[in-house]
C-alpha cells in the first residue's frame, strides 16, 4: 500500500475548495473521501459546480492497488463512457490505461487535510495539459 492511499484512508472526510483551469474556468469543487474494505481502497465522490457553468463536473473514482501493488484509480464521469482505468507511474501521477484521448490525473496531499486533484487531457496527439484542478481541505 503507498503513501497516498494510507494518507486518504486515515483522513476522511468532506473535503471542499475552489479550482480553475483552461477547460473549467473557475469552480468550487467538493470531494468527499470514503474509506473501505479497511483503507484497502478508498472511494472519491467529486463534483464541480460555477456560476457560470452550474454542475460541470460529477465523477465517482476509487482508488486500489493492483494485484502488483501499483496504484489504480477506476474512474466514471460524464465526460468519459464507462469506466477508465488510471495507473500510477509516479507519485500521484496516473495515466489512462485506456481511453479514447491522452490524459492523466495528478493526485496530492501536500500537507494534512489538503487535497489537490488536477485533470490533464489533450484532444490531439500533445501531451496532456493541465485543464482543471481542485483544491481543497477537509471540512468534515
Amino acid at each position: 500500500m503507498t503513501d497516498l492511499l494510507k494518507r486518504l484512508a486515515s483522513a476522511p472526510g468532506v473535503y471542499r475548495g475552489r479550482g480553475d483551469g483552461l477547460e473549467s474556468g473557475p469552480f468550487v469543487a467538493r470531494i468527499k473521501v470514503t474509506s473501505v474494505v479497511r483503507g484497502n481502497a478508498i472511494t472519491l465522490d467529486y463534483e464541480a459546480v460555477s456560476d457560470s457553468k452550474g454542475l460541470q463536473h460529477v465523477e465517482h473514482t476509487i482508488l486500489t492497488a493492483s494485484e502488483a501493488g501499483r496504484l489504480e484509480l477506476h474512474v466514471t464521469c460524464l465526460e468519459l463512457p464507462g469506466v477508465t482505468r488510471f495507473v500510477e507511474h509516479e507519485p500521484g501521477v496516473f495515466n489512462a490505461y485506456e481511453g479514447p484521448m491522452p490524459a492523466k490525473i495528478i493526485m496530492t496531499m501536500p500537507q494534512e487535510g489538503v487535497l489537490t486533484y488536477g485533470w490533464w487531457w489533450s484532444r490531439d496527439d500533445a501531451e496532456p495539459r493541465e485543464q482543471s484542478r481542485a483544491e481543497v481541505r477537509r471540512t468534515g
